[in-house]
């Protein structure tokens, strides 16, 4: 019974440890201009104050053809929902992270589809001038 409680305690150890290298290392690698795909969210890092990433976003959406449906701005975060031509949703969250970055999530879809999320950051860099 010991030697299996050692053996629990070490398992759950070990999956602790490796959930704070990856998130370590995760934070490391990713950096501004960098997307980062996490279960449907394509989230990027803009140089960007708040106002100007609301801006571009707004701006982006409006050159891509994509009907906003509801937006909400609190001047430091903000969600935009809108509806693409063929009727798909698209959910975009804006945060302020200070010192003029602000970090912009896009959602396409229940599931998420990643390149037309690409796109419209793609789009949202273009407007803002961010390559």
């Amino acid at each position: 019974m010991k030697r299996f409680t050692n053996l629990l305690i070490l398992v759950c150890s070990l999956s602790v440890l490796y959930g704070c290298a990856a998130v370590l290392l995760g934070a490391g690698v990713v950096g501004i201009g960098a997307y980062t795909y996490i279960e449907g969210d394509l989230v990027r890092e803009y140089p960007l104050s708040y106002s100007r990433a609301w801006d571009a976003t707004n701006s982006a959406l409006e050159n891509l053809q994509i009907s906003i449906s509801n937006s909400m701005d609190e001047g430091g975060q903000g969600k935009i929902e809108a509806v693409r031509k063929d009727g798909e949703k698209v959910v975009i969250k804006i945060n302020d992270e200070g010192q003029k970055v602000s970090i912009i999530t896009v959602r396409v879809g229940m599931l998420g589809d990643r390149s037309i999320a690409e796109s419209i950051h793609e789009a949202i860099a273009s407007v803002s001038g961010v390559q």
